[in-house]
């Protein structure tokens, strides 16, 4: 079957009920920053919080009524087991969502919530999956493949539907890739669309799955990433005929673009984006020569971020900003210093978030102490202000923290 952008129209208009046309809109903010025009589309505050609902209402719509009352399941410790679960209990389905040993609780507990029949099995992903065609073998269970099955690459590209139909004279469309599934679909309704559109993926630079097939390299996947959600070693073969065709480019984006893709997100548009959702910022930032003077869309794909990790980036892009800091200061061993510093944070208005004062470290002489004061001011230039008013009283400042 040879996916048309017809039959993606025609099973938007079957998923409406259920799944949300979420907000697409321009970014003021962070056009103006950035210096290229930025429109976002919001898939992060869809149902189950990323766009995966759409291809799995998708493929069970396109179910009999037999494989229905049998039930479906699905490998998947992700958005993908959180939409197909959540889907399948909207439609009276038995889902069942295996995973991998050390999967998560959070991520196991938010898929039983949604419905999902939770298996633990398997160390790896691949034992997981092995179960999962034994299960099959066993019971007839329709499986519900996360991007390499043409009904669910379908209702993925329903995305580019939405973000089209409110704004048609993007220019350049960036979607992330993992296993293909999304932009497989997206391209084909974007160019459906609007024939002149640009379509180009955005992987991390640790998983160039597509960029390997592109470009003939032999790049290793491996390793750990912001955006586990697209961390995938193989591009599916259905949507990698589709990506053939239709898809004009791919680039890969670094981890540290990733992080400062989320830090932005959530300081300019308030929201809270996971790594694969952020990628496509993260390529505007690392390669805005690609991008000027054009109207670009991007698909935040989702929002599942841990929540310690999100809390980690956001303070790291503050220390980066030079909105918080840990000074380790070289003061004399004598009453006053701390009084000294603590005023001269004062005067310039910064305020100290923790101070550590310590007479014994051996790397000093016994006449000078070590203090660590970690403050918060309001950005580079603040900051240096205030360390050259320290230092002008003879005592050393040294930056720890800086990333």
């Amino acid at each position: 079957m040879k996916l048309t952008f017809k039959d993606i129209c025609n099973v938007h208009k079957k998923i409406t009920d259920v799944v949300k046309w979420t907000e697409t809109s321009y970014s003021n903010q962070i056009s103006e920053k950035i210096g290229i025009d930025t429109y976002i589309k919001f898939e992060n505050r869809q149902h189950t919080g990323a766009f995966k609902i759409r291809g799995s209402y998708s493929k069970l719509l396109s179910l009999s009524q037999k494989e229905k009352d049998v039930g479906v399941i699905a490998m998947s410790a992700g958005n993908h087991a959180q939409g197909l679960a959540y889907i399948a209990k909207k439609m009276n389905i038995l889902s069942h969502i295996v995973m991998p040993e050390g999967t998560p609780f959070t991520k196991i507990r938010r898929t039983k919530n949604f419905g999902g029949n939770v298996i633990i099995k398997g160390n790896t992903l691949s034992d997981s999956f092995n179960h999962v065609k034994k299960l099959i073998s066993e019971n007839g269970y329709t499986e519900v493949h996360p991007y390499n099955d043409i009904n669910v690459i379908a209702g993925q590209g329903t995305v580019s539907i939405e973000l089209l139909s409110d704004f048609k004279d993007i220019d350049i469309l960036l979607v992330p890739v993992g296993g293909g599934g999304l932009i497989a679909g997206c391209s084909i309704a974007a160019k459906g669309i609007n024939n002149n559109i640009k379509v180009i993926g955005v992987e991390s630079e640790l998983y160039p799955s597509l960029s390997n097939i592109m470009f003939n390299r032999n790049n290793k996947c491996k390793g750990s990433t912001l955006a586990e959600g697209i961390a995938v070693s193989e591009v599916g073969s259905v949507p990698l005929s589709i990506i053939n065709d239709n898809v004009d480019d791919v680039i890969t984006v670094s981890e540290a673009s990733i992080e400062r893709a989320i830090a932005m997100l959530a300081e300019h548009e308030k929201v809270v984006v996971e790594g694969a959702g952020a990628v496509g910022l993260a390529g505007m930032l690392e390669k805005p020569e690609i991008f000027k003077d054009k109207k670009v869309g991007i698909i935040l794909c989702g929002g599942n971020i841990d929540s310690k990790v999100f809390s980690s980036i956001l303070m790291r892009d503050l220390v980066r900003s030079g909105q918080v800091t840990t000074l380790t200061i070289t003061i004399p061993d004598k009453p006053g210093q701390l009084a000294t510093i603590s005023q001269i944070c004062a005067n310039e208005g910064a305020n100290v978030l923790e101070v550590e004062h310590s007479r014994f470290t051996m790397d000093l002489s016994a006449s000078v102490a070590k203090l660590n004061i970690t403050i918060e001011t309001q950005n580079t230039e603040h900051l240096n202000s205030i360390i050259k008013k320290i230092e002008m009283h003879d005592m050393p400042v040294v930056i720890e923290g800086l990333i």
